[in-house]
């Protein structure tokens, strides 16, 4: 496998670095960026650098979900990706966050590991960050991985396997009377494939896509006994054109209103995006607190 270069990815120059020698490395350790999963290396770099204050990007090497390789710091480069292992350690970071790894990016940190083994002349040991720090890296799924073996005989999915989305709120939305509000995803969990285009805004799957949702909001200020109603619509992306989905009603209670809303199974064409709108029929503006949704996705 090629390993693109820091040249080629447009790397900033260490602040300073220390090497090793291979006879000094002795662990391969496995991360997550926890972040989405098209998060540039770049971005990465200035985030350790600027908002960490170290030297340069952690980690040795990064793959992404497409099984590029990017160089990090390199092979016999100190670290900063775990504490006092970053001697022993090289450590590999897998851009993404749990759930979002790929036959192909396993098969790039598989390759890795296989590499350091040829240039060390034995083998490493095969960790998880969470192996060696208290933290939930690299995730459950690319841990369980790990702690497999890391087995480099991965079969591709299925082509039938949905895309998941998940998406949350994290601004409260004003609620006006008699008008249907369209909540907004500012906070990203899930999205591989790139369905929640508007980060930050209120689309999460992108047609044309046979799919399924959930979605859930907390609604606080609206009067005992006040009439809901939820919807999934499917709107253009070159204008207004809105074709809406089911609803569903709901009636306030006391103190704070939970909607759950489920539509298991639509499609939306080529050119349209999903959202989900309330409206209520009160007289006062109530607040849309908190929110989330997931979504599962067949591409057509």
């Amino acid at each position: 496998m090629d390993i693109i270069s820091r040249a080629e990815w447009g790397a900033r120059a260490p602040r300073s670095r220390s090497t090793v020698s291979w006879s000094q490395r002795t662990e391969f350790i496995v991360h997550y960026s926890e972040g989405p999963t098209n998060q540039s290396i770049r971005s990465i770099q200035d985030f350790h650098m600027d908002g960490r204050g170290w030297a340069d990007v952690g980690y040795n090497f990064l793959v992404d979900i497409t099984g590029r390789i990017y160089e990090g710091r390199g092979w016999l480069v100190v670290g900063a990706h775990a504490p006092d292992h970053n001697t022993s350690g090289i450590g590999v970071c897998m851009i993404g966050r749990d759930g979002d790894s790929t036959p192909a990016a396993k098969r790039a940190i598989r390759w890795l590991y296989d590499e350091a083994v040829r240039r060390t002349g034995r083998n490493l040991a095969e960790l998880g960050h969470r192996d060696v720090f208290a933290t939930s890296c690299p995730g459950d799924e690319l841990y369980a991985w790990v702690r497999a073996g890391m087995p480099a005989d991965i079969e591709e999915e299925d082509d039938d396997m949905p895309e998941y989305v998940s998406v949350g709120m994290d601004t409260a939305q004003d609620f006006p009377p008699n008008t249907w509000v369209t909540v907004n995803w500012g906070r990203e969990h899930s999205d591989r494939d790139h369905h929640h285009w508007d980060r930050g805004g209120p689309s999460f799957i992108v047609g044309p896509a046979r799919y399924g949702l959930t979605a859930n909001v907390r609604i606080d200020g609206l009067a005992p006994g006040t009439e809901l109603q939820a919807r999934a619509i499917e709107q253009a992306e070159s204008g207004g054109d809105v074709d809406p989905g089911p609803i569903a009603e709901y009636v306030a209670s006391n103190g704070s209103t939970f909607v759950h809303y489920n539509l298991a199974a639509d499609t939306v064409g080529n050119g349209y995006r999903v959202r989900f709108q309330v409206i209520h029929y009160g007289t006062e503006t109530a607040r849309i607190s908190s929110g989330s949704a997931k979504a599962f996705a067949w591409p057509t």
